[in-house]
């Protein structure tokens, strides 16, 4: 058995990276690409974080962040305001504008999950999900 997991997930997520910007498209989110709706899926969930910290929870480097945050700013979709107590920390936080995109984007995603898991039952969903969590836990425990 020839075993390829590690190549079918980096596949995995190339393709559906590029099917994601397609249904953004289709869905006329113009303002912002899939890497782009990372970052904005922190902060739907939750205004305010660092830098440091969406780079932690998006996996992008540091630099990359800065210039997607750079254009999403450009674009009036999030504004950075400096920490009170630590003058060298931003923090980021949507602009209305940003946040009004919430509800096409997770009609644009509803059907990319529809998309991803064709043909897979609840159970098999669950599974799979369950092993993913326990790759990147895996990964995670080798990076400390």
């Amino acid at each position: 058995m020839k075993i390829e997991g590690g190549y079918l997930i980096g596949r995995a997520k190339f393709l559906s990276g590029r099917k994601l910007n397609k249904l953004f498209s289709e869905y006329g989110l113009t303002e912002f690409n899939g890497e782009q709706g990372k970052i904005l899926y922190y902060l739907w969930k939750k205004d305010d974080f660092s830098s440091t910290d969406l780079s932690l929870e998006t996996g992008l480097a540091i630099n990359t962040l800065t210039n997607m945050l750079n254009k999403m700013e450009q674009e009036d979709l999030i504004y950075r305001k400096q920490c009170d107590r630590d003058k060298r920390k931003k923090y980021i936080f949507l602009t209305e504008k940003g946040r009004s995109l919430e509800t096409k984007s997770k009609i644009a995603t509803d059907r990319m999950n529809e998309i991803f898991y064709k043909d897979f039952s609840l159970k098999d969903i669950e599974t799979f999900e369950n092993m993913l969590r326990k790759i990147i836990s895996n990964l995670e425990e080798e990076d400390d």
